[in-house]
């Protein structure tokens, strides 16, 4: 460095003057220059915003191939982590069950994927983390028919928080044909509750509900048959050692109910009721419990034909959990056609917030729609959200409710681009909060399949399309 008089290690003249015997004060003069110039600069420099509710905190793309890669589900651990479950590499022949775990702050801590030894294909569908912080994922093995003959099995996974696998337990119904999952829960012991469509013999598709216990062992199976076509959807816990059941089911008439069951820890049935109005169509997509004052609730959310018109309405109902009797329920008839329910939550009053679609009466048109149902079932609001008009198309397939506000994922079809990645923060009271939507560089299927919510942030799961590595999970947290 030559002597320019902005280095004090050299004893440089200036005015004819050597500074060389006053380094310390030359010193002491520089650093108030350099303290001036920062200080000028930080006042001409905007600070940066704080963040706002409904800003994406980051956003992580999951990809380990050209291949097809999505997530279906996502639930928060210990320590300020979350994790995803899904599929990668999807083809029928390769595709891998796989969990992601992430820190709060969107690094990639670890991947774990899973392939039976025994069966081409494997997906991920749900996922939750024990008392311990252990991690259970439900999914299945083997290729759906016509592919498959035999079809799929459950496959049930526990992992520790390290990535290590603890343990798999497999389940193939009597009729060693097809059996999927569609919910998982886990119990304050460790029991994982994993409730799916399994083939029965002679009895066609069934409820199964298994349960795994801590250690990885079968404790018992339930199976409940209607005639040929049940599928169970959904799977909750009271906290009492009782899980509940509700999917769609169809009696000897034709006719479809939404069965409900519960069942005791040890495996016993307690009642099942066949909930249906009129001789038309009953769904049950989502079901919820609820202690409210010492009143133990049931509260499950889907569709009904034959209520209040010749349209699918979207229901709400209550039952007592003691006894399963219907208490109280509430159909939506938005726009005078189908309105479904897809999912839904229940906050400590005992009201419920169910989202789903609802249809314009040509069917040309479909929208995402919210309902709030009282307690009382009354019906205080419903919300229904389009992106584009006329032909759009939206839906919300998952809700969470924090601190008073809902989140709500799906898609929505918006102009030139296919469905998009679609979140919406509305207040319990209706109040507009914040929209988020999300397009690939493909402009194709951005689609958001789960959700869980927190002070801390929102967390959302899901896939995205890009041009260069097709379809790829998706996971994104935002700003509650």
């Amino acid at each position: 460095m030559t002597g320019d008089g902005n280095d004090p290690r050299q004893p440089t003249t200036k005015g004819g003057t050597m500074f060389a015997h006053h380094r310390p004060a030359a010193l002491l003069f520089l650093a108030l220059l350099v303290l001036l110039a920062a200080g000028l600069a930080a006042a001409a420099s905007p600070a940066a915003a704080a963040p706002t509710p409904g800003d994406t905190l980051w956003s992580q793309q999951f990809s380990m191939s050209s291949l097809g890669d999505a997530f279906q589900d996502v639930a928060r651990g210990p320590g300020d982590v979350v994790y995803c479950v899904g599929i990668t590499r999807a083809t029928e022949e390769v595709s891998a069950l796989v969990l992601v775990k992430y820190k709060a702050d969107g690094t990639k801590l670890w991947a774990r994927t899973y392939r039976s030894p025994m069966a081409a294909g494997a997906a991920g569908t749900e996922v939750e983390v024990d008392p311990w912080g252990d991690i259970l994922v439900a999914g299945s093995i083997g290729l759906a028919p016509t592919s498959s003959v035999k079809g799929r099995d459950f496959v049930v996974l526990k992992y520790s928080p390290s990535g290590g696998r603890i343990w798999v337990r497999k389940y193939d119904g009597p009729a060693n044909r097809d059996d999927f999952p569609t919910d998982l829960a886990v119990d304050s012991g460790g029991t994982t509750y994993v409730v799916g469509s399994s083939r029965g013999v002679g009895t066609g598709q069934d409820y199964a509900l298994i349960a795994v216990g801590r250690g990885g062992g079968l404790r018992w199976t339930y199976r409940y048959a209607g005639t040929k076509f049940d599928y169970p959807n959904a799977v909750a816990l009271d906290g009492q050692g009782n899980s509940y059941v509700t999917g769609s089911s169809r009696g000897a008439g034709g006719e479809i109910a939404a069965a409900t069951m519960k069942v005791t820890h040890a495996g016993t049935l307690m009642w099942v009721k066949r909930l249906q109005y009129g001789a038309g169509i009953t769904h049950g997509n989502d079901i919820a419990y609820k202690n409210v004052g010492g009143d133990r609730r049931v509260y499950i959310c889907g569709g009904a034909i034959g209520g209040m018109s010749t349209n699918m309405n979207l229901l709400v109902a209550r039952l007592s959990a003691t006894t399963g009797a219907k208490v109280k329920d509430a159909e939506v008839d938005r726009s005078g056609g189908d309105d479904l329910g897809h999912a839904l939550v229940v906050d400590s009053l005992g009201d419920a917030y169910a989202v789903g679609e609802t249809f314009s009466p040509l069917h040309t048109e479909s929208h995402a729609l919210v309902a709030r149902v009282n307690a009382d079932a009354s019906v205080p609001w419903t919300r229904e959200l389009n992106l584009i008009s006329p032909d759009n198309e939206a839906m919300f397939q998952c809700v969470a409710l924090s601190a008073g506000n809902l989140y709500c994922g799906g898609y929505g079809v918006t102009a030139g681009s296919g469905p998009d990645w679609l979140v919406l923060s509305i207040s319990t009271a209706n109040g507009d909060r914040w929209i988020s939507t999300s397009s690939g560089s493909a402009h194709q299927d951005d689609i958001c399949r789960a959700i869980v919510a927190g002070a801390d942030g929102v967390y959302a799961a899901g896939h995205i399309t890009r041009t260069a590595t097709g379809i790829d999970g998706l996971v994104k947290k935002y700003v509650p």
